[in-house]
């Protein structure tokens, strides 16, 4: 038994190269109590495992070299236990920025969880971590109301029956290879499009000359993003900072602004810059650009990548908020009229259409195009409360992995339950730090929501 891998997720790990790490994750801060101990979680998620099977998988190559892509396969010596560690610190952003350092162990299922204690209030976090070629943030949103409960009162999710792995079969899926097609005609340039778009050679060809194209057709059409502080060589460690606001704050100041709460978010990451970028005593010539990835996810489409990505120029020059929000909602308009949605998901996929020889060298090429400064990803969570065994789940931060190896800082962004989180990932020696990036956010989101009359504000 063998499951291909989605073009992007093959795209995700070919560009896990150098200091790169492409690990997503969050954190989950519940209210204390017994069901969120570490041998509850255990338990929670070795009853609900079978709703996400990858999670019982791992990679497996099936021929020496990097000639063939790797498949998903059952791991037959899975252990949840081993998958799920413990930690007790009060300083849940410094565990973080370890934990996103490391990368994640090729050879086993490619996620894992570290169970927190030591926080005030009596608090847990959660702290999730999962390959970007397992996940994008939408599934990864998915993965957690599997987990989670929509009320106190868990839900019984129990398997009908215990699960037993399949055995992978080298010599079966190599014959299966070998009798497609596309494998007789061109084995090495189009191995893994027939599977991936269609059964056709020549468009899987056509596709992938296109995706080339496109990459060139950035390069030269659109003017670079701005060299700054951002955009140094980056090395294998990380920092992380968390903030957060009122949902509706953010509402009022978009809608006051013509815009939407969206816009709200991205003039607030715009404001951010611009005070870093006076703290490193930098004017760069012309905006910074944000990589901002849009789900493509079509209804009843489960797991892997969907995604497609969008170039925002940030007004970060921009002193008056309103201001901020007005100019990136005429800019994001003008995307969503355009045929930018649909390119930037050729994009995302172009490399997954190669072998993984190739593939690297569109990774590689990808990385030397300075397009943007700084990832924003934005990704819509529940807003009702959920729970884990009986405990409330209070705030939920996304971590996004640094990529390429020029980029030193990204901006998670999730809705929960009223509030918006954010989670700053950066390099461990950005100047200036992860910190100040926190400080100068919370000031951006505090001089935009100052006139929304709603509690509580932005921390």
């Amino acid at each position: 038994m063998a499951d291909e891998l989605s073009p992007a997720d093959r795209s995700s790990l070919a560009a896990e190269q150098g200091p790169v790490n492409m690990a997503v994750g969050g954190v989950l801060v519940f209210e204390g109590g017994k069901g969120v101990s570490h041998d509850a979680i255990i338990a929670r998620l070795e009853g609900r495992l079978h709703l996400i099977p990858r999670y019982r998988q791992r990679l497996q190559q099936p021929t020496p070299g990097g000639v063939t892509n790797p498949v998903w396969v059952d791991d037959e010596g899975f252990d949840t236990g081993w998958h799920v560690r413990r930690a007790a610190t009060d300083d849940v952003a410094r565990l973080v920025g370890v934990e996103m350092s490391r990368r994640l162990d090729r050879s086993r299922p490619l996620w894992e969880m570290t169970v927190v204690d030591g926080f005030e209030d009596d608090r847990v976090a959660l702290l999730p971590k999962m390959h970007h070629a397992l996940v994008d943030g939408v599934a990864a949103v998915d993965v957690g109301t599997v987990i989670l409960d929509p009320s106190a009162e868990p839900m019984d999710m129990s398997p009908d029956a215990p699960w037993q792995p399949q055995p992978y079969d080298r010599r079966r899926h190599l014959a299966r290879l070998a009798a497609a097609p596309m494998w007789q005609a061109q084995r090495l340039f189009l191995q893994g499009a027939e599977r991936a778009l269609a059964a056709d050679p020549l468009r899987a060809a056509g596709d992938l000359r296109k995706a080339t194209e496109l990459l060139a057709e950035v390069a030269r059409n659109r003017p670079q993003a701005p060299m700054t502080f951002l955009n140094r060589p980056i090395g294998p460690n990380r920092r992380y900072a968390m903030a957060r606001v009122p949902l509706d704050a953010l509402k009022v100041a978009g809608k006051a602004a013509g815009g939407t709460v969206n816009d709200a978010i991205l003039a607030a990451v715009a404001g951010m810059l611009g005070r870093l970028f006076a703290q490193a005593g930098e004017r760069p010539a012309r905006p910074p650009v944000a990589l901002v990835p849009v789900s493509v996810r079509q209804p009843g489409e489960e797991g892997g990548n969907r995604i497609s990505t969008v170039l925002v120029d940030l007004p970060a020059g921009e002193a008056d908020p309103a201001q901020r929000v007005a100019q990136i909602h005429t800019t994001m308009t003008a995307l969503k009229d355009s045929a930018a949605v649909r390119a930037g998901a050729l994009l995302v996929g172009a490399s997954g259409w190669a072998p993984p020889l190739v593939s690297s060298t569109l990774a590689r090429a990808m990385g030397g195009v300075r397009a943007f400064n700084v990832v924003v990803s934005n990704i819509p969570g529940p807003q009702q409360p959920f729970y884990l065994n009986g405990s409330r789940l209070l705030e939920a931060y996304p971590v996004v992995p640094l990529n390429p190896a020029s980029q030193g800082l990204t901006v998670g962004v999730l809705s929960y339950d009223g509030a918006v989180h954010f989670g700053l990932l950066a390099d461990r020696d950005l100047d200036p730090p992860v910190e100040a990036a926190r400080e100068a956010l919370v000031a951006a989101l505090d001089e935009l929501t100052s006139g929304a009359n709603v509690p509580n504000p932005p921390s």
